[in-house]
């Protein structure tokens, strides 16, 4: 099938744009903590900002210090779901000792060595280290996808951005870029005063234009902070959509403060002072820029304030007037007592925060015209703008020198940051941005779905195994558009023909090249191990690496219940029946205690659950307490080869089995204690003993629970030449069975669906069964039905079955019609209805849990 196909069928029209738009959930990924003020704080208004708009907001990040513990503290305050990787040295009461001398060379080295392995020969240096902080937090990102499923991925940063290559497919990707990195080292070479300098952001320039466009289309929306970059990114990286979205600022917090006056001739800067750029400019500022001043103005200071100052930057201050201050809690009052605040960098990309900052205190701001890159400003207007040093020493000391021209340059700023930076509106537009491409994406995109089938050994599954290929088989032939991963057991990996099928393809955990796979990482953590190494592929690094390599939004599980390792995607869940909650005592206390903890776990975890009939829904609703507008009833369906049309291969399956056509009874089912078999064998020993008919019963299936029981049971009963086990039955033998068999005998206690009756049917074979669970609600008027305790009755009605042609013929036909009401064709639909909706795509329900 391709869209243009089916179209009607899989509601691949516009019914999902007439629905109502849902709240998004996002997640964001920031290896820096947001803090307020100070630290990242224009991520922390844009967390909050989102988390007041969003149905949920989840933050992943890294605790280093106290003070990012008690940033963590405000944001949970703000509704922001944590989930982060703590540093040792955070979780230190006192000061941690550093190593010095040779032993601290030598972590150094083997820290750069390790980072340049990871870099060499074509990724940036920053791109190497990103690998090992998301190996720290990856910890974290698992935890915050086993909690919920996630609407958006957010990843701030395009150091970052290969972040989405380890992570499972979200319908929607975001990357945050608060610079062009390349674009950074790029007009750091231009500035560089030697050439090795120069040579190697030569280098880190190139390879961050790669990596950069190399992630282009990786993510669904890039996000610029100003215009320039927007377009910038739109002309050369190419990405998928790219919006702007200016950078937030708290104009409440950053405003003139009373009280406080202005010490005349003081000069700042603000900043991370181990930030490359802003280490740049310091020093520039301070050696070829502010001597100049203090020879024109003797008493000028230069203040530098910001934490993480460098050796470099720490060594300024013996440059007389030069004051460096480090980390302060508030640099409002440094802002107030400034003059003039100065931006002297010389190379960056994105927009400067410490501007907005300084415009929102009325502060006349004196600029290069890259450190205004971004912003809205007009030279001699809101900014004065000065591109080298002769020029900005002429600009400030013309400033600081004529109070009139600051007073009307300070006035201008403040107007531009309340107009143009509102948190509110910039987090309102920016989450409208995101919901709106949410919604566009669901409506063109196709699903990309993994169906777990690992548990599908032949053989031991039972019933659940032929379900699980019909329908597959009927899914592969009907759909071309949406994307499919099978998760199948190696064995089994070559069993469905995907010829013309591109959009399906197969996964095994245990196939040979997995297990070669595997050895190559643990070699590989062994060498890094000896060598002292870090290694950023840790165990649950690989766990996110498997559900990336799935490429997949969505499980569909079979069995009943969710493999842990899939935790971190959303789930649609298929229960065939929860027959431990009406008959604990068939169960060991263990086993007991298993079926219930994974089942009730897995109803809790999946979004949508799919009945097999509606007995299995109104026992979920009732045992299990799930809503009733989560499970919807998807009815199962007879495999195609079942049908009443004999096929040449009959015989030769007769020949194999020794049987004779119409000569014996069929059982089939594994002997798990509920099936009942106790019952069917005392019907055959009731009717040679009582009717004086001996007719063989052929139990098919594998040896369960009650094997030794039954067996017992036989020997007692001296029915050993009349009950057969002739174990498990290839699938394509179970149709010549059923044609051939007297009857359908399956006296079950309790049945999800009771997909033998439903075979027999299509096949034409007459049907007995139990008058309990699913059983009336698929064989309707077509089967004898009785009592499962009552064996007597289960005798007469196979009596009259084998002794009334008539009946036996209205049973036929009555089977044949039943059965036309089921379909695999229909069943696939109804699922694909239902996959839909929970990917955002469509309804899948009415209030009967019917599926539509």
């Amino acid at each position: 099938m391709t869209r243009s196909t089916l179209p009607d069928e899989l509601g691949l029209g516009t019914e999902q744009r007439q629905q109502p738009a849902k709240r998004l959930s996002i997640l964001i990924i920031n290896k820096d903590l947001p803090r307020f003020p100070g630290g990242i704080a224009v991520e922390y208004l844009n967390t909050i900002g989102l988390a007041s708009q969003a149905e949920a907001v989840g933050l992943v990040s890294m605790i280093h210090t106290a003070a990012d513990r008690r940033a963590a503290e405000e944001l949970a305050r703000r509704n922001v779901k944590l989930y982060l990787w703590e540093s040792p040295a955070a979780q230190t009461t006192g000061p941690t000792p550093a190593r010095r001398g040779w032993r601290a060379v030598l972590d150094r080295w083997r820290v750069e060595a390790g980072l340049r392995l990871r870099a060499w020969p074509r990724r940036p240096h920053e791109a190497a280290l990103a690998d090992l902080e998301f190996r720290n937090m990856a910890d974290a990102v698992r935890k915050a996808l086993a909690e919920r499923a996630w609407d958006v991925l957010v990843v701030v940063q395009t150091s970052q951005a290969a972040a989405v290559d380890r992570l499972p497919r979200f319908p929607l990707s975001v990357l945050v870029a608060h610079d062009i990195r390349s674009q950074v080292f790029a007009r750091r070479a231009a500035v560089q005063q030697n050439w090795f300098g120069c040579r190697a952001a030569k280098v880190q320039a190139r390879r961050y234009f790669a990596f950069e466009a190399a992630h282009a289309d990786r993510y669904d929306l890039w996000v610029a902070v100003s215009e320039a970059d927007a377009r910038w990114i739109g002309e050369h990286y190419r990405p998928r959509r790219v919006m702007a979205s200016p950078l937030p600022l708290d104009t409440t917090y950053f405003a003139p403060l009373a009280g406080l006056a202005e010490v005349p001739h003081r000069i700042l800067f603000t900043g991370l002072m181990n930030h490359p750029p802003n280490v740049d400019a310091a020093v520039f500022f301070a050696r070829q820029v502010f001597p100049e001043v203090r020879t024109a103005i003797p008493q000028a200071e230069f203040w530098i304030v910001g934490r993480n100052p460098t050796e470099e930057v720490a060594a300024l201050a013996s440059i007389p007037g030069v004051v460096v201050r480090g980390e302060v809690p508030d640099t409002r009052p440094y802002f107030a007592s400034a003059a003039v605040v100065v931006v002297p960098l010389r190379f960056a990309s994105g927009s400067r925060y410490k501007i907005l900052e300084a415009w929102a205190m009325q502060k006349c701001v004196i600029s290069t015209t890259i450190g205004a890159e971004g912003l809205d400003y007009r030279d001699g207007v809101n900014l004065l703008i000065a591109d080298d040093a002769k020029t900005m020493v002429c600009t400030l000391v013309r400033a600081l020198k004529e109070p009139a021209l600051r007073d009307s340059v300070r006035r201008a700023g403040r107007d531009i940051a309340c107009r143009k930076h509102d948190p509110e509106l910039v987090a309102h537009n920016l989450y409208l941005g995101l919901r709106r491409l949410a919604e566009e994406k669901a409506a063109d995109g196709p699903m990309r779905v993994c169906f777990d089938l690992r548990w599908m050994l032949p053989g031991l599954p039972g019933g659940l195994e032929n379900l699980a290929r019909s329908f597959l088989r009927e899914l592969i032939a009907l759909d071309g558009f949406n994307r499919y991963t099978l998760l199948l057991p190696a064995r089994c990996r070559y069993d469905f023909d995907l010829r013309g099928r591109p959009n399906f393809r197969v996964c095994s955990t245990d196939s040979l090249g997995a297990a070669f796979e595997r050895l190559g990482w643990r070699l590989r953590r062994g060498l890094h191990a000896a060598l002292r190494l870090d290694h950023w592929e840790s165990p649950a690094v690989r766990a996110l690496q498997f559900l990336r390599s799935l490429d997949a939004e969505l499980v569909y599980s079979f069995p009943g219940y969710i493999y842990p390792d899939l935790a971190g995607l959303r789930h649609v869940l298929q229960v065939p029946d929860i027959q431990h909650e009406y008959f604990p005592e068939f169960f060991s206390p263990a086993t007991l205690e298993e079926r219930r903890r994974l089942f009730n776990q897995a109803v809790r975890q999946a979004e949508c659950v799919c009945a097999i009939s509606q007995f299995t829904r109104a026992c979920l609703i009732e045992r299990l307490g799930v809503a009733p507008s989560k499970v919807v009833a998807v009815p199962l369906a007879a495999d195609p080869a079942y049908r009443p049309e004999p096929s040449p291969s009959d015989p030769a399956v007769l020949r194999k089995y020794r049987l004779q056509e119409r000569a014996f009874l069929l059982f089939p089912g594994h002997t798990w204690k509920h099936k009942n078999h106790r019952a069917a064998i005392e019907a055959v020993r009731l009717l040679r003993s009582k009717f004086g008919l001996t007719v063989p019963l052929v139990c098919t299936g594998g040896a369960r629970e009650a094997q030794p029981a039954l067996e017992k049971q036989i020997r007692e009963a001296g029915l050993e030449n009349l009950v057969f086990f002739p174990g498990y039955c290839p699938h394509e033998d179970m149709p010549a069975l059923y044609r051939a068999a007297a009857c359908l005998v399956f006296p079950s206690l309790f049945e999800g669906f009771g997909m033998p009756v439903l075979e027999a049917m299509a096949s034409g074979c007459p049907v007995v069964c139990s008058n309990t669970t699913s059983l009336p609600e698929v064989a309707g008027d077509a089967a004898l039905m009785v009592n499962p305790g009552d064996e007597e009755a289960l005798a007469d009605a196979i009596r009259s079955v084998l002794l009334s042609p008539d009946l036996r013929q209205e049973l036929v036909r009555r089977g044949l019609e039943r059965a036309k009401l089921f379909s695999w064709r229909r069943h696939v639909l109804q699922t694909l209805s239902v996959l839909r909706r929970v990917c955002g795509r469509g309804q899948a329900s009415d209030v009967s849990g019917e599926a539509q």
